[in-house]
Order: C-alpha cells, then sequence, then structure tokens
C-alpha cells in the first residue's frame, strides 16, 4: 500500500470575514450545486467529489468556513501535512497553537490573526472561526 503525503489541498481557499456574496462566488468557481442548510446553524455548502466546503454568515460576513477532506487520511503523516497545509491557508505557521487535544478533536488557535481552527482527528472535518480575543467579563 503506498500512503499519500499531500502537497497541496484542492478545495478552495475561502478568506475570514469577507462578505456573503464573495464567499458564494468561491463556493461557485467549484463548478458544483451549492446547497443551504440549517440544522444547527445556518450555511451554504459545495460537495464535490474530492472535497465539501461551507461558509457560516454572520452580519453578512464570512465568519466561519468548513471544509471536508479526505486528502491525506490513510496516514498520521498526511494528517499532519493536510492540517498544516490548511493552517498556513489563515496565517503563518508558526504564529499557530494547539491548545487542546482531547482525544478526538484538536484546537488550534492563531492569536496574531485571531483565528481558531478544529479538526477532527478521527475524520476530515476542519473547521476555521475568527474570534475577537476580549477579556472574559467574570461575574462573582
Amino acid at each position: 500500500m503506498i500512503l499519500s503525503i499531500p502537497r497541496s489541498i484542492q478545495s478552495p481557499h475561502i478568506p475570514l470575514l469577507i462578505s456573503m456574496l464573495e464567499g458564494l462566488e468561491i463556493l461557485k468557481s467549484t463548478g458544483y450545486e451549492i446547497t443551504e442548510e440549517a440544522v444547527n446553524e445556518h450555511c451554504l455548502k459545495v460537495e464535490t467529489p474530492s472535497f465539501s466546503a461551507a461558509i457560516y454568515v454572520k452580519d453578512n460576513e464570512v465568519s466561519s468556513v468548513w471544509y471536508n477532506d479526505p486528502i491525506g487520511r490513510d496516514s498520521t503523516t498526511g494528517k499532519e501535512q493536510k492540517v498544516e497545509l490548511y493552517l498556513s491557508r489563515y496565517g503563518l505557521l508558526s504564529n499557530w497553537e494547539l491548545r487542546m487535544d482531547n482525544g478526538w478533536m484538536h484546537y488550534w488557535f492563531n492569536p496574531s490573526d485571531k483565528v481558531a481552527m478544529v479538526y477532527g482527528i478521527h475524520k476530515d472535518v476542519i473547521r476555521f472561526n475568527q474570534y475577537h480575543a476580549e477579556p472574559a467579563n467574570l461575574v462573582r
């Protein structure tokens, strides 16, 4: 069995904080039908034979991007390379910190660009979220 190590990813890069219309144009560029889902959150999604991608919109801006990408799934090295390729889309690799690993999910944070990424390690799902690092108001 030959294990594949991804050198690139086929899914489109969908920047965070772009307008919903810009996000839709990127999804349309795949050439596949865009569907709308509203199970837990409202999203616009495209499914291709190679990957799926979705955008989540808040205040007419893309606040989250979701990918389901099987590339690299057949080896630990392949999964690690895929994660690095995706992380590098949303900031310098040196800015990313793996802050939590609960055995099912890896939670990455990029405090410089205020972006978070969650990766389901037993699956192919990756989600990027824009966040605002504001101090929590503690009520005692």
